[in-house]
């Protein structure tokens, strides 16, 4: 009898149609079913709005709010019911839109909903996702996450922009940029009761564009998710058969009397340092070192916003995370971290990426023009970098001018040009660069593509010929079966100073195909993908007079997603590798008498054999298991020889308390010579982050981490004798690093900021021994920034 019971009041709580009354003498409010097809919603506009986002929808508004109902689920399966219901109420006066949450659950005591800090808070928790494309263009919308206690996260859904391959997908199966650098400035509040979870959001007009019109339409959709079974459903159904995720939203219709205050923001900020070094054997700190600067915002239109800055703030509250470099050939990409450059920089993307805003090494000052005119969005970004003279030396300085144009095309597709120069100020050289890219949508298959040409001149002699690159991928979308193709060409002479292209002088052409394969509603086996792909790379003049590839893989990925937010994937490969004479002109060996002699390039290596393992694993509510390993067949790439390495990376999450986030990582990498077996390198890299969250805007956070590295002296793979590199022998490497950071964070909102943190940089021997490690650099760091928005 308890048992049934408990069942009816469960069946109750999922069924109820709302938890705000509606208040005597008020019209019913108008309910819109998403699984019906009622996706064009007339939300009724008030005069006024008392509204406390304690997340408890008591007020009388939220009984005249629209409702939207009737959600369906898309992940791990589409297009059925969704298993918990979820009512979504919305209205609007002349300067904010609301939302009302009310999310229901069977299981309220397994709601995950823990503090955070902000933009990070929703990643391990349950959420619901509002997204408004207010220019109803189907190809950018705001985005903004609240989590069970209201916590936000915020930024652009971005159509057509990969985030790379075999990663994420976004909702409707488009793989899609979700760029969550910038901050919006809105409110909200939530809350855990027993039918489920609610949560109050105002989002205020000044924090967002929208064209200058009486009367128009936003599109919408709202999507959520209950992370501890990994279903996500959305109230405009959404399925992987269509290739834009935008142009499955619902519609807010007739929304007229917008009139949102003028943007105008200014945010002074106070930093200061005390730094730390050690030199000729003796360590020693420098006095405190203040500094001050002034960012400025202001709205020229409703799309239009000027940002500009004096003395910019671009300290970085946490360090780049460090990566394996024993055995790359190429730069690594670390993201941009500094504000400034993040806000409105999603105009400037293309297919490659020739705006990189970290080339921009130590700005003095800068502005930025963006927004959207008519159909075409509109970007420009100055900055005066004195990195040519603090990084290099001399007295120039560098000036950045970035141009940028998209326009909208038809439905969903658009094409943009890109222009972009950097020039030293004393005359010693510039790079500039033209790009035209489009994005085309026909139905399942979307083209993209892209071609540039770069100018570059030392200042002695004029820029010579045109170098190009040129771009080109088609792919098809689709639930159960997609595919993708792409030719990807950059000219030897081909150089972005303002942008990042690790990979130059090569032709790329790429090719996967994917089938997938859904289970029943509610079997342990919800999912299986299968993948197939081939890469293959060419030198640029050999691949245009009929060349062989010099690099190339073929991989097959199974993955299995399993119920309760598990899955397994298995990656099989076949590789090739070809050494290259012109990147060993340098080498030499050493003969039997000790005299250089000449080094030989080796055979190509076939058929390197790979296999590796990416478990993911949620063991309860509160911890989470993830890693990869791999062990593979490698080029050696410092010796010209074949190489076999073993790496595994265990990523544990812990979270016992709402408070409280402990995250411990390991990466552990070894190499061997395949021919003898001895061992080349050794890495271990281990990162332990804590972080207590005191309330939703104050936070205190520990990050130790540690670099080991040991590699053995360069040996010829044929004779065994040692490598010469100009002239010089290349001695092994031994050596350990310890980075340790301590920080207390306050921010109430974007822009308004005060934080505290210490930096410590410890070197010496390869061990995890403090006491053997040598102290080489610290620094003491405060930052102070208040958000005037007028």
């Amino acid at each position: 009898m308890v048992g049934l019971t408990t069942t009816l009041i469960a069946a109750l709580q999922v069924s109820s149609p709302s938890t705000a009354a509606p208040v005597r003498g008020t019209p019913e409010p108008a309910v819109f079913r998403g699984r019906a097809g009622e996706l064009a919603v007339d939300a009724p506009k008030l005069d006024r709005a008392d509204i406390d986002l304690d997340g408890r929808l008591t007020e009388p508004e939220w009984a005249q709010a629209a409702v939207l109902s009737d959600f369906t689920q898309y992940e791990p399966i589409e297009n059925i019911p969704s298993t918990e219901a979820t009512e979504v109420r919305v209205f609007y006066t002349a300067d904010a839109i609301y939302f009302g949450i009310r999310a229901f659950d069977r299981e309220p005591d397994e709601i995950l909903a823990r503090l955070g800090e902000r933009d990070r808070a929703v990643f391990g928790d349950d959420w619901v996702r509002i997204m408004l494309d207010t220019f109803n263009d189907q190809r950018q919308a705001y985005i903004f996450y609240v989590n069970p206690l209201g916590l936000q996260t915020d930024g652009f859904w971005i159509e057509g922009l990969e985030r790379g391959r075999g990663r994420g997908r976004g909702g409707g199966g488009s793989r899609v940029s979700i760029d969550f650098n910038p901050d919006f400035i809105w409110e909200s509040g939530g809350r855990v009761d027993r039918q489920g979870w609610t949560a109050e959001l105002r989002i205020p007009y000044v924090s967002l564009r929208f064209r200058s019109v009486p009367m128009q339409d936003w599109g919408i959709n709202i999507a959520r998710e209950v992370k501890r079974r990994g279903f996500k459903q959305s109230w405009a159904p959404l399925t992987q058969n269509v290739s834009s995720t935008l142009a499955q939203s619902g519609r807010l219709v007739g929304l007229h009397g917008l009139h949102p205050r003028r943007l105008v923001e200014v945010n002074p900020v106070v930093t200061g340092t005390r730094d730390g070094t050690r030199t000729d054997g003796t360590f020693s700190r420098a006095s405190f070192n203040p500094d001050y600067g002034v960012n400025g915002r202001i709205g020229l239109t409703r799309n239009l916003v000027l940002d500009a800055t004096v003395n910019p703030d671009f300290s970085q509250v946490e360090a780049d995370d460090n990566r394996i470099t024993v055995n790359e050939r190429f730069a690594l990409f670390f993201p941009e971290k500094r504000s400034f450059f993040l806000e409105g920089m999603e105009i400037f993307r293309t297919p490659r990426n020739l705006v990189h805003t970290r080339r921009i090494a130590d700005p003095s000052g800068g502005a930025k023009l963006t927004g959207k005119v008519g159909s075409f969005n509109v970007g420009y970004l100055g900055a005066v970098d004195e990195g040519p003279t603090t990084l290099f030396g001399g007295n120039d300085r560098a000036v950045f001018n970035l141009v940028r144009a998209r326009r909208d095309l038809g439905r969903n597709s658009t094409i943009g040009l890109l222009y972009t120069d950097r020039t030293l100020t004393g005359g010693g050289g510039a790079n500039r660069v033209v790009s035209g890219d489009a994005r085309l949508l026909f139905g399942r298959f979307t083209l993209t593509t892209q071609f540039a040409g770069s100018w570059t001149s030392d200042g002695s002699s004029p820029s010579g010929p045109m170098q190009p690159l040129f771009f080109l991928q088609l792919s098809r979308t689709g639930r159960a079966f997609s595919w993708s193709a792409k030719f990807d060409d950059v000219d030897p002479g081909f150089d972005t100073r303002s942008g990042f292209i690790p990979r130059v002088g090569d032709t790329e052409t790429f090719g996967n195909v994917r089938f997938t394969h859904f289970g029943r509603p509610g079997s342990v086996l919800e999912r299986v993908s299968f993948e197939v792909r081939g890469d293959a790379f060419f030198d640029h003049d050999e691949f245009w007079s009929g060349g062989t590839p010099f690099e190339g893989e073929v991989e097959a990925q199974s993955t299995w997603s399993f119920r309760g937010g598990r899955s397994l994937t298995v990656l099989l490969r076949d590789g090739y590798f070809r050494f290259r004479p012109e990147e060993y002109a340098t080498y030499e060996i050493l003969d039997g008498t000790n005299q250089p002699a000449p080094f030989a390039i080796p055979p190509a290596l076939k058929h390197m054999k790979a296999v590796a393992v990416f478990p993911r694993l949620r063991v309860t509510n509160a911890l989470q298991v993830n890693g990869r390993l791999f062990y593979r067949e490698i080029p050696i790439f410092r010796e010209a020889d074949r190489g076999l390495e073993l790496q595994v990376g265990p990523d544990i999450t812990l979270r016992p308390t709402s408070a409280i986030q402990l995250s411990l990582s390991h990466t552990y990498s070894r190499i061997w010579l395949r021919r003898d077996r001895t061992q080349f390198s050794s890495v271990n890299i281990s990162r332990l982050r804590a972080q207590y969250q005191f309330t939703r805007a104050l936070f205190a956070r520990a990050i130790v981490q540690y670099d080991l590295e040991e590699q053995s002296a360069l040996r010829d793979p044929a004779t065994g004798r040692p490598i010469l590199v100009s002239g010089s022998p290349v001695d092994g490497v031994n050596r350990g690093d310890f980075q340790g950071q301590f920080l207390v964070s306050y921010e109430p909102s974007p822009g308004t900021i005060f934080f505290i943190g210490y930096n410590r940089l410890m070197s010496g021997e390869r061990t995890y021994r403090l006491s053997r490690l040598e102290a080489t650099a610290d620094r003491l760091f405060v930052k102070l920034s208040y958000l005037f928005r007028m």
